[in-house]
């Protein structure tokens, strides 16, 4: 059930790019405020940068609970409501993704419909 959120999630990591961090000189060369502009704008994408990486590992983390307490159930060591919880928590974060997903390809359908 998870293996293609596991795959995304893993090309996710393999593929971002790393966040380049300002040279020293090129910040002392740069007037006041646009090196506080740029400094700004670098921290925004490094914390949303940051903020998609703790998503993407707590949708993994829920996915691979429900997964577990359903097969602890299988066994007979989980009872029912820890399988109903789990089972829930995991279609909760599915539709979650899988909304947020249709929004991205929306915004890049809409941007790539925009004249230049």
């Amino acid at each position: 059930m998870i293996e293609p959120i596991g795959r995304a999630a893993a090309a996710y990591a393999a593929h971002r790019a790393p966040l380049a961090s300002p040279t020293p000189a090129a910040s002392a060369a740069a007037p006041v405020g646009e090196s506080t502009a740029a400094a700004s704008a670098q921290a925004t994408e490094s914390s949303f940068g940051a903020f998609l990486d703790r998503q993407a590992s707590q949708a993994m983390d829920t996915l691979k609970e429900g997964e577990r307490v359903s097969l602890a159930a299988v066994a007979g060591k989980a009872s029912a409501h820890e399988v109903v919880r789990s089972v829930l928590a995991a279609e909760m974060t599915v539709q979650t993704v899988v909304s947020i997903r249709d929004r991205m390809v929306q915004a890049y359908q809409d941007v790539m419909r925009m004249a230049v």
